[in-house]
């Protein structure tokens, strides 16, 4: 039986007994007309949110009872990701509403890119032009500022070779010396003091 540790019937739902092994699905394509290659653009709740196609034009997508409860946690729709979805023939609105058909993880997405077909070059989100620098996961923009700052730092630093100890320790402490004062709770606060 599935521990409950959370309490609740609820909470028995996605318990480990109901997880299966991952298994090497095959690939799903589009076969009918009616199924078209789209990129989640936003998220609206209630298992609605809107794609974009290859076109660029913006669809109501609807997911259905297969994506949600027990099976959700194989198919999460998250933003920039790729989808199938499937036109509604029997509704003439102006902006119909589609059906989630196949949720694409980030393997199913470089498999797709790699088979040559042009329509998963158009499909294109904000989120793909996304670089995280491999070392350090962060990507940084003011490098040109860092590199200003190390410049400006080796060059103080020749500076302070060439003359005695004395007049660079002056040097240094006469910028804080000449700092204003500090006030908490109504009292100056020096920086020597600290």
């Amino acid at each position: 039986m599935v521990i409950n540790q959370k309490g609740g019937n609820k909470s028995k739902k996605m318990g480990r007994k109901f997880l299966s092994a991952p298994v090497d699905k095959k690939l799903r394509l589009a076969k009918e007309d009616g199924e078209i290659y789209a990129v989640v653009t936003k998220l609206l709740g209630q298992g609605m949110f809107y794609a974009n196609d290859p076109d660029g034009k913006e669809r109501l997508c609807v997911m259905r009872n297969k994506f949600k409860g027990r099976s959700k946690r194989d198919n999460v729709v998250a933003l920039g990701g790729w989808v199938l979805i499937g036109e509604r023939d029997f509704e003439s609105c102006a902006k119909p509403k589609h059906d989630l058909l196949e949720v694409y993880n980030d393997i199913e997405k470089n498999k797709l890119k790699k088979s040559g077909n042009p329509i998963f070059a158009k499909l294109k989100s904000d989120y793909d032009n996304v670089i995280i620098d491999e070392e350090d996961g962060i990507d940084f923009d003011d490098t040109d500022k860092y590199n200003e700052l190390e410049d400006l730092i080796a060059g103080e630093e020749d500076n302070s070779d060439n003359s005695d100890n004395s007049d660079n320790s002056d040097n240094i402490y006469s910028s804080y010396k000449d700092a204003p004062a500090i006030t908490i709770d109504g009292e100056d606060v020096d920086i020597d003091d600290i």
